[in-house]
């Protein structure tokens, strides 16, 4: 397995990896696809884990802002993986290929929503117990959490606001 910076070329494999691997919520690729067609995604920090020739999983960051605030910060989400390609690692090389990438362009944080169990490992820990309150479309606010990538730095505090496509989720 190789994970690399995702390409144009991956994008209809990337939407494939989402739909399969939330198909308990569909609304996952849509929420991709409006990250990267609204610019509001890092390229950068888009990544794939290929097998082969085969893309078997995906992750991507994208900015959210601090409410009252014209500080923005970047959320890791969504992380993808093919339901067979699962268990595999994958996963986790896709969010140590994220913590390295984003620590590398300067930023303090990183946040995202998803199961503490599995991200704590990655240094994840309850935002909302450091000053930032999950945003209200938020699916799960306990499962909010923000990993600190810069310990001398002093990000604002505050309500987090998902880009669009994730504010839009119907």
């Amino acid at each position: 397995m190789t994970v690399r910076v995702a390409t144009d070329a991956d994008f209809p494999a990337i939407l494939d990896v989402h739909a399969r691997a939330f198909t308990h919520d569909p609304t996952v690729p849509g929420i991709v696809e409006g990250l990267h067609e609204l610019g509001l995604h890092v390229p950068s920090l888009s990544f794939v884990a290929v097998e082969g020739e085969r893309v078997v999983g995906h992750v991507m960051s994208s900015w959210s802002e601090v409410e009252g605030s014209d500080e923005r910060y970047l959320q890791l989400s969504p992380l993808g993986v093919l339901p067979e390609s699962q268990r595999r690692g994958h996963g986790s090389a896709l969010v140590r290929a994220t913590l390295d990438g984003a620590r590398a362009l300067g930023e303090p944080v990183i946040f995202l929503e998803g199961n503490p169990a599995y991200y704590g490992r990655f240094g994840f820990v309850r935002a909302y117990e450091l000053g930032w309150p999950a945003p209200p479309e938020a699916l799960f606010d306990w499962a909010f959490q923000v990993a600190i990538l810069d310990e001398h730095a002093s990000p604002a505090r505050g309500r987090i606001v998902y880009g669009a496509p994730f504010r839009e989720r119907g």
